[in-house]
């Protein structure tokens, strides 16, 4: 089948879906307006809707995805369906919380490949803030390893892949304590995060091995107005095997400029274990605008897991069109060498919305 054909059944089988996810929420904005005899949109995509005087927000987004991999059936599913709440006021307190139900959707399902219809707890916690280089967050947060994984929702990255590393090394998720911040250092602008986990995770996904014990941090250096460098260290037992205790060292790195974008990650998790129970790997991804809104993607990535014989590496090469920072299209080809584990080879495409 031709890239045309699949580009068409794919817009067909969305067009209802988007639809709903994009209109639904501006038509009730929209009426609203109206009945209230205003003229300025109280709602705006991408920036969440305001629950009158309360200080809560509503938000979140949603991804349709196409798949047609080499190792499975053709499918099609609505493969996010996120929901963002969060309360703040003019107090230091906040709060902010994410369901995502996964797979809600789908033509298929490949149990084999983890895929399985989940409502998932991505976040739930408080902060307080004493001041901007001092916050504390108690509750269930994204793990801060790299960059990928703290980015999160599908229509701020530029794939509908993910990297190997950000899945396969570390959860996804940690529930604990962590301080965060921001200061100067090298007259430079610079984030920290440290954070601690003594597991009992708030539904934990049951497609990972969650924590049982975690103590890490990540820091984040602006080196200049176009470049951020950040450096990632944890230490941590996990449910399924806890007497294996791991240690992780990560890098990453992004540097951006008048649409062109050049980022990575790498890094190395070392086991007590032996060496033969390290892992390691990462990955460049380089974005160069075409023309209006459409990008040109690209990324290399490789890794090495535990009692592999061989290193698995990937190339994606694909195309972003951003119609707005709320709303994207992506088509994509994966291919792999040494594919030990299971990995999306073939082509994929999605249309993300976050509103």
């Amino acid at each position: 089948m031709s890239l045309l054909a699949y580009v068409r059944i794919f817009t067909s089988v969305l067009a209802t879906g988007i639809f709903l996810a994009v209109g639904g929420p501006v038509l009730a904005s929209s009426a609203n307006n109206e009945e209230a005899g205003g003229t300025t949109p109280s709602y705006e995509l991408g920036h969440g809707l305001r629950l009158g005087e309360s200080g809560f927000t509503l938000g979140g987004y949603t991804s349709a995805q196409y798949q047609d991999l080499s190792n499975s059936d053709s499918r099609t599913s609505l493969s996010h369906l996120s929901m963002f709440l969060w309360w703040e006021s003019e107090s230091r307190l906040k709060f902010f919380s994410e369901l995502d139900s996964e797979d809600t959707l789908a033509t298929s399902y490949h149990s084999a490949a983890g895929e399985r219809h989940y409502l998932a707890l991505e976040r739930l916690y408080f902060d307080y803030a004493f001041s901007d280089s001092l916050t504390l967050r108690a509750g269930k947060f994204l793990t801060p390893i790299g960059r990928w994984n703290l980015i999160h929702a599908d229509p701020l990255v530029w794939t509908t892949s993910r990297p190997l590393i950000t899945r396969n090394l570390f959860p996804d998720n940690a529930m604990g304590l962590m301080a965060l911040g921001n200061f100067s250092m090298l007259g430079r602008q610079a984030d920290y995060t440290l954070y601690a986990s003594l597991g009992h995770e708030l539904r934990a996904d049951p497609a990972q091995d969650p924590f049982n014990e975690a103590y890490g941090g990540r820091l984040n250096l602006s080196a200049s107005e176009n470049v951020q460098v950040g450096l990632s260290y944890a230490s941590f037992d996990q449910r399924a095997l806890r007497d294996e205790h791991k240690q992780l060292l990560g890098l990453d790195f992004l540097w951006s400029s008048h649409g062109y974008e050049v980022s990575g990650e790498v890094a190395y998790r070392m086991s007590n274990e032996g060496t033969q129970r390290d892992a390691k790997g990462g990955f460049v991804q380089g974005v160069v605008p075409l023309f209006d809104r459409l990008y040109a993607v690209g990324r290399i990535e490789a890794i090495r897991q535990p009692d592999l014989y061989n290193t698995t590496r990937l190339w994606v090469l694909g195309l972003n069109y951003r119609y707005s920072r709320a709303l994207s299209l992506k088509l994509e080809f994966v291919h792999g060498i040494n594919s030990d584990i299971s990995v999306p080879v073939g082509f994929l495409s999605s249309v993300s919305v976050l509103f």
